[in-house]
């Protein structure tokens, strides 16, 4: 399939707390289980770090990044890893409009009032407004060249 737009966006944020996050699980893993020194003189339960390490890992690596992808007949979006993703038709867009997003939406997969945001940094986004009359906004770096993108897309599939 041909690729007409792709950007993606790294979650630093994500990073910046899960990779720390995991190091030091995995030194207090080391220090209990290893060399048998307790973090503030109590073991934690022996399964409490091989549990919490991975569960951060996969956080992380479903939601170190966001990548935008713009097909022949839709747009694309995946968090991290692709376990995650949702495409946009764009015969059942009706338009779109860059949006600065309000910091207290936050970032993640977040209900909005009236649809879904999906972003993981930033405060900018592309707002798709459904046929439907759902809205999806797609966090991105550069809102104005994904919405240009989209528009042109949209005349070719009658929208807006």
């Amino acid at each position: 399939m041909q690729t007409f737009y792709r950007k993606t966006q790294v979650g630093w944020l994500m990073i910046f707390i899960f990779a720390p996050l995991i190091l030091f699980f995995l030194a207090l893993l080391y220090y209990q289980e290893v060399l048998g020194i307790p973090f503030l003189g109590e073991p934690a339960p022996s399964w409490l770090y091989p549990v919490l390490i991975p569960v951060f890992a996969f956080v992380l690596a479903l939601f170190w990044s966001l990548s935008v992808t713009g097909y022949t007949d839709h747009v694309e979006i995946r968090f991290g890893i692709g376990l995650i993703r949702k495409r946009f038709y764009y015969k059942d867009i009706q338009s779109c409009s860059a949006q600065k997003t309000p910091i207290y939406y936050g970032w993640g997969i977040r209900a909005i009032p009236g649809g879904w945001l999906f972003n993981v940094s930033g405060t900018w986004s592309v707002q798709l407004d459904m046929k439907n009359r759902k809205i999806y906004r797609i966090g991105t770096p550069e809102p104005q060249k994904l919405e240009q993108f989209i528009k042109s897309r949209l005349s070719l599939f009658g929208g807006a």
